[in-house]
This record gives structure tokens, C-alpha cells and sequence, in this order.
């Protein structure tokens, strides 16, 4: 019974195999493609036939008839065959957190394409593609034509005995569910769908026993079962909202502290106090103060763990703030023609020199001097190093070729130096031409013949602390009040014409201040010892003979330089008349040089009258007389000297007389074309051709000659009408003049002053980094308002600066 059952199975087989060799097959069968079914008696019968017709084992293909609903492809369970079919375009998965409307019924091919990127989705995305189940059509069309009468179709049935089965309409094939999800295997059931139907059971059988399909199963069936995947991703989640909503209040809290420090950066006010108790500190306090009337940041301070208070967040948000400042100095600096430089020097009480740089510039047809900070030079004063420290700078705003004048005040560059370092300069920038503030040149050039005699510069400095003496307290003001009637004003640094006016209070008053000392020796019981000390001192320092003979040499020097001094601060953009009156002044401290015999005259007079006499052991000694006839001529040559030597390029800004409005009316009649060759320094930037057309076009309109007084007004009036692109030459002319620092500017001394408020604030508790931000804050007031107007936009960029100088993942969203 057996063997017949055999018998008839291999006649079975010989039939099936007899069909598909001579019914005119649509594909040639490998053996490979057969055998793995069979059972093992049929592959020996195979292989009897195979030695006997050796023909039978590979058919070549033949003529393919057309078989129903498929578009000539290869069939896809035939693996050594390759695909003709283009590959349609896949659409892009559609948002992990987007809820997923497609029916699988409907449009399962969706669904088929998004299986395919199950990988890259997340936890939650992946678990609603599983619940929602497998695409199940019924795929009416999937039908293969067997013979000439039978045809197979695909059932649904097949869906329910195989629970991983699935189907896609618009491809008309068959797909494995879990493998499509799991398996990292490439196949027919993954790729491109199965449609033998008359090699159906055989080919699910044989894929359920594939290891990937069995792996891809387990995967399917244990996905979520432990939870371990979502919980995980849950908690991270949940981990991220409450960092983020951390994050939240921390930048909320951080915008009060912002605020705070502008504010007190602006009005120079300490942060911190003296002690080392940081909480009674201005910074500390007014943070409590706007707490208890503002109930969000008082909720935030109690809150947030982050609270501000320390030393490094505070240095941090200073200086964030100050970047931000440099930052919108650099993008304004972008659109700007020409570019001066201004290096200014102070020292502190610690003895060290600290240089700072101002950029000045024209930007909005507005002429602004941007404060950049100030370091620490006292290790290296040197040529090169202080070249290089302005060219550092220059690089880091971009704006070497653009240039045209530098400026050095101070002693960063002593003076035999100063010719050094500019040439320096000039390897790099051939039209940056060494000039000067003009009236801020003239106090620096009596400073300097000042401090260059040692009886001089002792002088001064009494003077100097004579003015500041009654200053300092109320009581002492008062008692000038009664005596002399008139308080005597205060010295200012880089202010030679406040020493004129002080010299000259001192010398006009000279015995109202010796009796209102003596009134503070006479009662004794009403001052304090350093008063009655500093009182004592000064009454004998008037009652000197030799105080007497500096105060009248420089009173008569006063009187030739207060003159050129008022010009030069008012009426710069006159050259001419301005080379005019330095011309008179030297020729005047000339003949004071050839008078001195009528000046000792006058002197000697004036100490008789007020019982003025010399020490004993100067009285009556030949050498006291020659001693100051030489100080006399000393005083007077250093001056003279000084002049030629920092006024002898005034004439080389001939050019400036082109634009000067109270001009153009006789320019228009008599054009000097030797002040537009004075140009010949900054030839590149200019089309000197074009430039005379345009000024000659401005000095003919009545219009321009009525409204506009000064080159700023003439910029402006230029900007308003639109008209720079009508006169181009002329405009950067007017940028050119206005960029040049020859009129007086308060940026220098500005910083100067706020340097020396913030040294006597912080003293030795922060470091020189801050100092510098907290200046540039201080100084660029104007600049802090505009940039606030945008509050979010400001409190946002600070914030980001302050979080790019420290790791801090308390302020980074996730």
C-alpha cells in the first residue's frame, strides 16, 4: 500500500513537471527553484530523469503570453531572475506625532511604504502602526491563468489562516506584515510582493520556515509586551518638558538680571560692595528691590535654583552685554567709507597704563565714535607692541583699508616714539595720516612744557591741589564763599583751558585766599588737622616769590594760546584762518621771548605790593635771578618748539575748505583747485574729475548755501533729499571731513572718567576683562537704549552670548 501511494505521488510530480516543461512556460525553472520542496524520494526521481534527458532540466523560455493584471514583470519569487518593474517613488513618512488617517483597506500602499521606514520612527508612532493591524484587501485582480480552462484567484481566506499576510491593491501583491516591520532582510515578501497563485501554499510554508521570518514574528508579537521602550520614552519626555519649562524660567529670570546690570553699568554705580560681603552689594539689593514689587520675579527667585548671584555669572553677563555692543559697533562698521583711529592713555592708582581705542566714523549721515574697551600696556609699551595691539583691533572690526587718521594722546607712545608707531600703522593703512583733536593738541602740548621743568611741574601740581582743596568739603566752600566771594573751578585732565581759568582765579584773588588760610590757622578748634596741615602749606606757597613770577609767565602765555585755543575748538573747518592764528600766536611767544626785562619789571612791582619775598637763603643771591630767566626762557622755547612741531601738517588739511559752507558763494565764483590737489593723499578713493563737477553743482545752489551752515548739516541735507547718489564724490568728501578728528570730541575723555569711577568702584575685586565691558556699557549709553528698543530681540542675543562663554545646559532648549 505504501509503495503504490509513493508510485502515485512521483506520477503526480512527473505530470506537474511534464506541464511546465512543454506547456509553453513563462520563465526557464532551475533545479534550485523546484527542489526545495520536494520530498527526498522525488528529488532521486528527478535526478533519473534529468540523466536522461539532460535537455528537460533547463527550458529555454519561449514566447510569453500576456497573463492578466501584470505589466510584463518578472515574477518575484524567482529569485535569479531580475526585476524589470521601475521602482515607483516612495512619498516621504509623514510626521511621527501626525495622526496617520489612511484606512488600511482603503490605501494600504501608504501603509506599505510607511512599514518600510518603521525604523526611523518613534516609540509611539510604531506602537499606533501596530494596533492599527495589517492592510487586508481582497485584491480581486491578484488571478494567475493555469492551462487553458483554470484560472486561480486569491482569497481572502488566506488572510485569516496566515496572521501575518497582508496585501497592497495598487501593486496587486501579497507582503509579509512583520518582516516588512522587522526584518533587515531584502525578499519578494518585503520588496516586491508575491503573486504566484499557483505556487501560493508552497511559497507561504516555505517563508514561515525562513529564520528572518520567524525572528521578524517574535518582534512583531513581543513588541511592547514589556513596556520597556515606552517607558523609556516616556520618561524622556517627560524629562525634557520639565527641562524645558527649567529652561523657561531661567531665561525669564536671567532678562531682570540683564536689565539690572544695564542699568547699573549706565549710571556707573558699583554692583558689588567693598567688603567681602556680596550681598549688601547694589547688584544683590536691587534685584531684592524689584522682587518685592514684582511678583513673577520674586516667584522665579524662589523657584529657580539659579539665582545670578555669584561672581562668575555676573562677570558673564557684563561682558555678554558688552559683546553684544561690539557686535552691532562691527555691523555698523560694515557700511561705513572711512575709518579714524583715537588711542588714548590713563593710569590708575595701582600705577598701571591702560590704553583705550576709540573708532570714529560716519554712519546715517551722523559722525560716531564707538568705544571698543581699554587693556592692561604697562608690561610692554613698546613700538611693536602697541602697532600691533591698534592693527589687532583695526583687523578684528575689519576696517585696516578703510583707514585715514590716527591719533595718540597720552603716554602709550612717548613722544620720540610717536613717529615710530604711526609709520607702523602705515605699512598697513599708506592714508592713515597722524592727526589731532586741534584744541585737545594745544592743552597737550602746555601739558607737556609743563611737566618738562621740575619747578613747573611742582607748580601745577599745588595748583592744581589748591583748586581741588575747597572742593572736597562743604564747610571749606563755605568759608571761600564768605572770604573770597568766589569758588574757584576744577581742573580737568585733558583740559588746559580749566588750568587757565583756575591760574588766573588764584592770581586774582591771591590775598582773599592767603586770609581765608589764616582764618582756618586762627581757630584751629574748627578744623581738622589734614585742613589746618594743607592750610599752613598753601598760605606759604602764595607767600613765595617764586610762586608769583610762574603764575605771571603763564598768565602771559595764556593770553596768546586762549585765543587760538577758542578757534580751534569752534571754527577747525576753517583752515585757513586757523594756520592764520597759530602763525600769530608763535610770532607773540616770540616777543614774549625778547621782553623779558620789562616782564621781571612787572613782576618785581607785583611782589612788593603784596609783601611777596623768597626764602632767606634765595634772597638777594645772583644766582635765583639767572636761575629763573633761565626757567623763563625755558617755559617759552619748550611752548614755541611744541608747536611748530605738532601744527606743522595743519596746512596739508587744505581740502576741508572745500566743504566749508560759509564758503561757497566766493567758491563758486573762484574754484582753488591747489585745495582739491590736497587731496592727493586719499587719490584712490576719489574721481577728482567728477568730485569738482559735484561741488561746483553745490556751490551754485542757493538752496544748499541758505540751508546748510556745516558739513554735518550739508550730510544730512544730502541724505534727506536723496540726493548722494546725484552729488557721489561730494558725499564722501563730507564722509572723509567728518571722519578726520580735527573738531573737539568728549569720547576720550568719557572713557578716561569712567575708567577711573570703575577702578575706584571695583578696586581689586574683578579682573581687567570686566572693567573694560563695564566701560564700554558705561561710555556707549545711547548705543544700549537703541539696541533695547528691540527688547526680546536684546535679551535674546545677550542671553546666547552669555550662554557661549560657559557651558550652561540651564539655558539650552533640548
Amino acid at each position: 500500500m505504501g509503495d503504490e501511494n509513493v508510485k502515485e505521488e512521483y506520477e503526480e510530480s512527473e505530470q506537474q513537471l511534464a506541464e511546465a516543461v512543454f506547456k509553453k512556460p513563462r520563465v526557464v525553472l532551475h533545479r534550485a527553484d523546484v527542489s526545495d520542496d520536494l520530498y527526498p524520494k522525488q528529488q532521486e526521481w528527478r535526478s533519473s530523469v534529468a540523466q536522461q534527458e539532460p535537455g528537460a532540466s533547463r527550458i529555454k523560455k519561449e514566447k510569453e503570453p500576456e497573463l492578466p493584471h501584470v505589466k510584463e514583470e518578472v515574477m518575484p519569487q524567482f529569485p535569479h531572475i531580475k526585476e524589470e518593474e521601475e521602482e515607483e517613488e516612495e512619498p516621504e513618512a509623514p510626521h511621527p506625532n501626525e495622526k496617520q488617517q489612511t484606512e488600511t483597506t482603503t490605501s494600504p500602499l501608504t501603509g506599505i511604504i510607511n512599514f518600510s521606514k518603521f525604523s526611523k520612527m518613534d516609540h509611539r508612532s510604531k506602537q499606533d502602526l501596530i494596533q492599527k493591524g495589517r492592510p487586508t484587501p481582497e485584491l480581486t485582480d491578484l488571478s494567475q491563468t493555469c492551462g487553458s480552462k483554470l484560472t486561480r484567484h486569491f482569497k481572502s481566506e488566506w488572510y485569516k489562516r496566515k496572521d501575518w499576510l497582508c496585501g497592497c491593491p495598487r501593486r496587486n501583491r501579497l507582503f509579509c506584515f512583520p518582516c516588512l516591520l522587522f526584518s533587515t532582510c531584502e525578499n519578494m515578501w518585503t520588496k516586491t510582493g508575491y503573486w504566484d497563485m499557483k505556487n501560493l501554499p508552497r511559497s507561504l510554508s516555505q517563508h514561515e520556515r525562513s529564520t528572518s521570518h520567524i525572528g521578524s514574528q517574535i518582534a512583531w508579537k513581543t513588541f511592547g509586551a514589556s513596556r520597556i521602550d515606552l517607558a523609556l520614552d516616556e520618561q524622556r519626555r517627560l524629562n525634557v518638558s520639565i527641562h524645558n519649562a527649567k529652561v523657561k524660567e531661567n531665561r525669564e529670570l536671567l532678562k531682570y538680571l540683564i536689565c539690572i546690570i544695564c542699568f547699573l553699568a549706565k549710571q556707573e554705580l558699583t554692583l558689588r560692595g567693598h567688603d567681602a560681603n556680596a550681598s549688601c552689594g547694589n547688584y544683590v539689593q536691587l534685584v531684592h528691590a524689584f522682587a518685592e514689587k514684582d511678583a513673577k520675579l520674586d516667584r522665579l527667585l524662589k523657584k529657580s535654583a539659579f539665582n545670578g548671584f555669584s561672581d562668575r555669572i555676573e562677570k558673564d553677563l557684563i561682558e555678554a552685554v558688552a559683546d553684544v555692543i561690539r557686535s552691532d559697533v562691527k555691523k555698523e562698521m560694515k557700511g561705513v567709507p572711512f575709518v579714524a583711529v583715537q588711542v588714548d592713555e590713563t593710569t590708575d592708582v595701582s600705577n598701571r597704563a591702560h590704553v583705550s581705542v576709540i573708532l570714529r566714523y560716519v554712519a546715517k549721515s551722523e559722525v560716531k565714535e564707538a568705544f571698543l574697551g581699554f587693556d592692561d600696556v604697562s608690561g610692554d609699551r613698546r613700538v611693536p607692541a602697541v602697532a600691533e595691539y591698534v592693527l589687532g583691533l583695526l583687523d578684528k572690526y575689519e576696517c585696516v583699508d578703510k583707514l585715514v587718521a590716527q591719533t595718540y594722546d597720552g603716554a602709550a607712545v612717548r613722544a620720540s616714539e610717536l613717529n615710530a608707531v604711526q609709520e607702523k600703522i602705515k605699512e598697513k593703512a599708506p592714508e592713515a595720516m597722524l592727526t589731532h583733536c586741534w584744541a585737545h593738541n594745544l592743552n597737550l602740548l602746555l601739558l607737556h612744557s609743563a611737566k618738562w621743568l621740575h619747578a613747573c611741574r611742582a607748580f601745577w601740581k599745588t595748583a592744581e591741589g589748591l583748586g581741588t582743596f575747597f572742593s572736597q568739603s562743604t564747610k571749606r566752600g563755605n568759608l571761600l564763599d564768605d572770604v573770597v566771594k568766589r569758588r574757584l573751578p576744577r581742573v580737568a585732565p585733558t583740559r588746559w583751558s580749566s588750568d587757565s581759568r583756575l591760574l588766573q582765579d588764584i592770581s586774582a584773588h591771591q590775598a582773599d585766599l592767603r586770609a581765608a588760610f589764616r582764618v582756618m590757622s586762627q581757630h584751629p578748634d574748627s578744623w581738622d588737622s589734614e585742613t589746618l596741615m594743607a592750610a599752613s602749606g598753601y598760605d606759604r606757597w602764595l607767600s613765595k616769590a617764586s610762586t608769583c613770577f610762574l603764575m605771571m609767565l603763564y598768565e602771559g602765555i595764556f593770553e596768546e594760546t586762549d585765543a587760538l585755543f577758542q578757534l580751534l575748538e569752534n571754527k577747525a573747518m576753517d583752515i585757513g584762518r586757523c594756520c592764520t592764528q597759530i602763525q600769530d600766536t608763535m610770532e607773540a611767544l616770540e616777543r614774549m621771548n625778547l621782553e623779558y626785562h620789562t616782564f621781571h619789571k612787572r613782576f618785581e612791582q607785583k611782589c612788593a605790593t603784596l609783601g611777596l619775598t623768597d626764602s632767606k637763603s634765595e634772597t638777594s643771591t645772583r644766582s635765583v635771578r639767572e636761575e629763573r630767566k633761565q626757567v623763563y626762557y625755558d617755559v617759552l622755547d619748550n611752548v614755541t618748539f611744541q608747536m611748530r612741531s605738532r601744527f606743522h601738517r595743519f596746512d596739508h588739511l587744505a581740502f576741508f575748505d572745500l566743504v566749508d559752507c560759509s564758503k561757497f558763494e566766493q567758491m563758486s565764483q573762484n574754484f582753488e583747485d591747489a585745495k582739491l590737489q590736497s587731496l592727493f593723499k586719499y587719490a584712490r578713493f576719489f574721481d577728482l574729475v567728477r568730485l569738482k563737477a559735484d561741488l561746483l553743482g553745490l556751490y551754485g545752489s542757493k538752496t544748499v548755501r541758505n540751508q546748510c551752515k556745516s558739513p554735518g548739516q550739508l550730510l544730512r541735507f544730502l541724505t534727506d533729499k536723496a540726493l548722494v547718489q546725484t552729488v557721489p564724490e561730494a558725499t564722501k568728501l563730507l564722509h572723509l571731513v567728518l571722519t578726520v578728528p580735527l573738531t573737539a570730541t568728549e569720547s576720550a575723555e568719557r572713557s578716561t572718567s569712567t575708567l577711573n569711577r570703575l577702578q575706584a568702584f571695583f578696586r581689586n575685586r574683578t579682573d581687567q576683562e570686566s572693567q573694560s565691558a563695564l566701560a564700554i556699557i558705561s561710555v556707549e549709553k545711547e548705543r544700549l537704549v537703541k539696541l533695547k528698543e528691540q527688547k526680546e530681540d536684546f535679551y535674546k542675543r545677550v542671553t546666547e552670548k552669555f550662554v557661549q562663554m560657559e557651558r550652561r545646559p540651564d539655558f539650552v532648549y533640548m
